[in-house]
């Protein structure tokens, strides 16, 4: 891991969740096979900050609520909280950087077995 580059990142990652998924998305990188470049890190930081605004939504959402009735004279409708759309938004953002870094399940693909078995001359 690049201390100066992890350095930078926590300057704007600041959610203590953040930066748990920070750390997490580092220590996988690391651990898989070639290791982590400064190109992953980043996007590990992006995924940091995503969670950062995702919280900031949750908790608009936890205090404002889904959406509400509004109106207009007459006319009467229910208006979404645009905080549900920026959350819906940045989730998948995380999930691409996330597939980026091959760190879903559906972005590993699953190495072939090789049997050593007669089958073939048989």
């Amino acid at each position: 891991m690049n201390i100066e580059l992890r350095a930078q990142h926590m300057e704007t990652i600041t959610d203590p969740k953040a930066i748990v998924i920070y750390d997490m998305m580092c220590d996988a990188c690391e651990k898989r096979e070639g290791g982590m470049t400064d190109a992953d890190q980043m996007l590990c930081a992006d995924i940091a900050r995503a969670e950062q605004i995702k919280q900031m939504c949750l908790s608009d959402i936890s205090d404002r609520g889904l959406g509400r009735e509004r109106s207009n004279g007459r006319q009467r409708y229910y208006a979404e909280n645009k905080s549900c759309s920026v959350l819906r938004a940045f989730t998948e953002q995380q999930r691409k950087c996330m597939a980026e870094l091959k760190l879903t399940p559906g972005s590993r693909k699953a190495a072939g077995i090789n049997l050593e078995d007669d089958f073939d001359n048989f």
